[in-house]
């Protein structure tokens, strides 16, 4: 019950308060530094340059400035032991001058150059900086923005302890626990991370600020801490300025003009030199009407803190020390009272305390921005549960009867028509079955599926990458399996596909298996490992569905139909698209497809290609085993050479291999190449099939097996094994919603395609987002790109190139720098496709995705097929 009031006033105070204390937190971080920016805009006058001959001693430099100013009385001069630093003078205010808020009017501070008397002109900048430091102190209002600022500051105090307090965590010894910031998280998560790891550095900064910062809001409190501290009240002297502070001089006090005793200036100096033997930093003395004590207010010329002051009181008629208040010698409570301000500003622990607490104000508008982002996100959730809550019968309701749950978990589509296959393969032994995508289910679902006798489920997953859940199944894999449920009695059989190009080709299967299992489920029968669609090991899925109907007959009906043959391609073009680049050379190709084949395919599909070997490495394999390329050997598809059969096949290392042996051995024991898969970069208008291939160096130096051949090894005119693959996730949307392309390197290719398809359509919101190296080499296909932005077919269009600039920055970067647009086209239902690498800019830019709009919201556009991926 504590915890739950802390954290409602908590998230009460932020989103009332927040916007006050942005204002005053990052208003005080610009007053951090005044002085010095200051000095910076106004050379030659809040600063000046040393002279060899020295400054004029305070008497001849007030002789020089009075005869210089015979109509106007001087009331107080300041001087400073630092050549650099101009004199200050004050003026007393002209006769009948009426002072503000019915105070005693001040008068006039002007800078004074210290070698010659002259007076300066006015410095700039000083309006600017009164009304951030009004904005600061009253937000502009006056006394109604004083009591804002006042309340607000008190708020900052309660949010600052209420937070620590939310946040404690089970380790409270453990500065990691306290103190280091997960960047592992995501979404909702990091935001927390952030508001509640920075809020900790923050802390201390922000209640210093606060229980400091009262001071000037709040009487009651100004006078409670000098009670407490035993601090005398502030006796404002009847005539003269306060000691100043740089450019700002005397702050009040000065009587009107009267008809004064000209001030023996020289016995005041010497008198004040001889009381203080060890010198000042700074010295400002009043000058008192005749016979009225003189006060001489001073810094040491080692002070604890710019506020750390000592005052020198003489005697109006002999000038014998009459006082001499020290700051070393004050109790500890008046030393906290006079550096109060210090302390506000952090100057106090010296620069790096001032540097600190201006960062912590800078810092404030995260705080509020983080804690509005996760209240938001809190409401949003529980708006959620409510709905769920009212209507999770009927989500629970999977089917009712005696019927198998069939899940898929699909990118190319392989899966879902596997899990549709194997439904009707049921249904053909008499079983009834339902099949839903994962996206489409949850745990209230789950769970209530197995509460029903004897509940089977089936789940069709495929693998995307090494080890990834396909797009659509993300949110179902952080959701659903990052929680538990209770699926005790339910029975379920698992089909992992993947491709054993990847280390880990079936980790997702595998994965919802281990985690259904760990739910209490039980298995109808092992995990069923796909390698690219292979009949060998769908058929013990087959066999698997058998066991799991008592034995009924199960037809094992084709899981997909039989994918087209490769067709012989012709390579027609082929040229260099980054010369003098420092990256690895890129490509573009054409293929002309073979005499009277009708181009068909969709922007976004892929081209599955049969590579070869290099020329001399057959060559080295056929020398080291004494053997003839043109000898003829037996293969599945009749005869062929030896030297085409190992130019299709994984070779041995030559070191194995023994002179003399048959090659028919030889060839019987070899494996076919893996494929290698290329994204089209264009469409069948275009009448040839276009590749965009950067050539891969491996570690020894020589060329990749794919991109080595298709670039180098395969001569212009050659033939190539080509057959198309159909990849549905990466489509064209089937309306004329924008989209949002995202990619690097030759991950253009596959947004090409979509360019052109787009186009073609008339479809002309586009947004493309693309990176390389540099502009000068690795823009590939800028003409077109140029052409599309002319004819309105790109209407925005943003460039990383990594090496062109001081800064690195990549497609990740232009996109988070363009978050509200991003946030607007979303909005307007865009669509967003990313392709290219999936080591460094695919996550990178989910990301930012993620940070821009919720890793809920990122997950929902992924089930609706809005946001696509075709990353390698």
């Amino acid at each position: 019950m504590l915890k739950w009031f802390w954290f409602q006033l908590h998230w009460l105070l932020g989103i009332t308060a927040g916007t006050i204390l942005c204002v005053v937190g990052v208003t005080g971080a610009l007053l951090s530094f005044e002085d010095d920016l200051l000095r910076l805009l106004n050379p030659g006058v809040l600063s000046v340059a040393a002279r060899p001959e020295g400054t004029l001693a305070l008497p001849d430099l007030y002789e020089r400035v009075a005869r210089n100013n015979p109509d106007r009385g001087i009331t107080a001069l300041r001087v400073s032991a630092d050549p650099t630093e101009p004199a200050v003078v004050t003026f007393a205010p002209p006769p009948g001058a009426a002072g503000q808020g019915g105070r005693q009017p001040r008068g006039e501070n002007r800078q004074v150059d210290p070698y010659s008397g002259a007076l300066l002109p006015p410095p700039s900048g000083q309006d600017a900086f009164r009304t951030i430091m009004q904005l600061h102190r009253w937000l502009l209002a006056g006394d109604v923005g004083k009591h804002l600022v006042g309340a607000s500051t008190i708020a900052l105090i309660v949010l600052s302890l209420s937070g620590l307090y939310l946040r404690w965590p089970r380790r409270p010894g453990s500065l990691r626990a306290w103190l280091a910031l997960d960047r592992r998280q995501k979404g909702r998560g990091f935001l927390w991370s952030l508001h509640a790891v920075l809020g900790t550095w923050a802390l201390l900064f922000y209640l210093l600020a606060s229980l400091t910062g009262l001071h000037w809001s709040y009487g009651w409190y100004r006078d409670g801490l000098m009670a407490l501290t035993g601090t005398p009240a502030v006796q404002r002297p009847p005539q003269g300025g306060g000691q100043g502070g740089g450019q700002g001089g005397e702050r009040g006090g000065e009587r009107a003009a009267r008809q004064p005793v000209p001030p023996d200036v020289p016995a005041i100096w010497a008198a004040f030199v001889r009381a203080v033997p060890d010198g000042y930093s700074t010295a400002t003395v009043r000058l008192a009407a005749g016979g009225q004590p003189v006060q001489i207010s001073y810094l040491p010329a080692d002070p604890a803190h710019p506020r750390a002051g000592n005052t020198l009181t003489l005697d109006g008629r002999t000038l014998a020390p009459a006082a001499h208040s020290r700051y070393d010698e004050l109790p500890a409570g008046q030393k906290l009272m006079r550096s109060v301000f210090v302390l506000h500003s952090g100057e106090y622990f010296g620069t790096v305390g001032l540097v600190l607490m201006m960062l912590a104000s800078f810092a404030m508008p995260l705080f509020a921005v983080t804690g509005w982002m996760l209240y938001l996100e809190r409401r949003r959730r529980k708006r959620a549960a409510r709905r769920a809550a009212g209507s999770v019968e009927a989500a629970g309701s999977v089917e009712a009867g005696d019927c198998v749950l069939i899940g898929y978990a699909s990118q190319t589509g392989r899966a879902e028509q596997v899990a549709w296959r194997t439904a009707a393969a049921l249904r053909a032994a008499g079983v009834t079955a339902t099949v839903k995508p994962v996206s489409a289910l949850d745990i209230p679902a789950l769970e209530a599926h197995a509460a029903r006798p004897g509940a089977r489920a089936l789940f069709v997953a495929s693998t995307y990458g090494d080890g990834e859940p396909p797009d659509g199944a993300r949110g179902f894999a952080r959701k659903v399996m990052g929680g538990s449920a209770a699926l005790d009695g339910l029975r379920v059989g698992v089909l992992a596909l993947g491709s054993r190009q990847y280390a880990r080709h079936c980790a997702f299967g595998l994965a919802l298996e281990s985690w259904l299992l760990a739910q209490g489920a039980r298995a109808l029968f092992p995990a069923v490992t796909v390698d690219e669609m292979a009949e060998a090991d769908l058929a013990r899925w087959w066999d698997g569905l058998g066991a799991m109907t008592g034995g009924a007959a199960v037809p094992a009906v084709p899981a997909v139909p039989a994918p087209p043959s490769h067709g012989r391609w012709r390579l027609a073009e082929r040229r260099l698209l980054n010369r003098n680049s420092s990256g690895l050379p890129t490509y573009h190709l054409e293929m002309q497809p073979p005499a009277g084949e009708r181009l068909h395919w969709v922007a976004g599909d892929i081209a599955e290609i049969r590579v070869r070997n290099a020329p001399d490495r057959v060559a080295a394999v056929l020398a080291a085993g004494g053997l003839e390329g043109e000898a003829m050997v037996a293969g599945d598809d009749g005869p062929e050479r030896l030297a085409d059969r190992l130019a299709r096949c994984q070779l041995p290392p030559v070191e194995v291999l023994a002179p003399g042996g048959p090659a028919q051995a030889l060839a019987d024991r070899l494996a076919v190449l893996p494929r290698r898969d290329y994204s089209i970069a264009s469409v069948p208008e275009d009448g040839r099939l276009h590749l965009l291939i950067r050539q891969v160096r491996l570690p020894g130096g020589g060329l990749g097996l794919g991109s080595g051949w298709l670039t180098e090894h395969l001569e212009v005119g050659g033939m190539v094994d080509v057959r198309l693959r159909s990849n549905r996730p990466f489509h064209p949307q089937a309306d004329d919603r924008p989209v949002i392309l995202i990619g690097n390197g030759t991950g253009l290719a596959g947004l090409r395609a979509h360019l052109r398809a787009r186009r073609q359509r008339g479809h002309r919101r586009n947004w493309l987002v693309f990176g390389e190296r540099t502009a000068r080499h690795d823009y590939y296909y800028r003409s077109e790109i140029e052409a599309l932005q002319r004819d309105g077919f790109l209407p925005r269009l943003d460039l990383a190139f990594s090496r062109d600039g001081a800064e690195r920055a990549y497609v990740q970067d232009r996109l988070r720098q363009a978050g509200e647009q991003l946030r607007d086209w979303l909005a307007a239902g865009a669509a967003v496709y990313v392709c290219g690498s999936r080591a460094g800019m695919a996550p990178a830019v989910e990301e930012v995705l993620r940070e821009m709009i919720g890793a809920d919201a990122l997950d929902r556009l992924a089930e609706e097929g809005l946001y696509c991926r075709d990353v390698y």
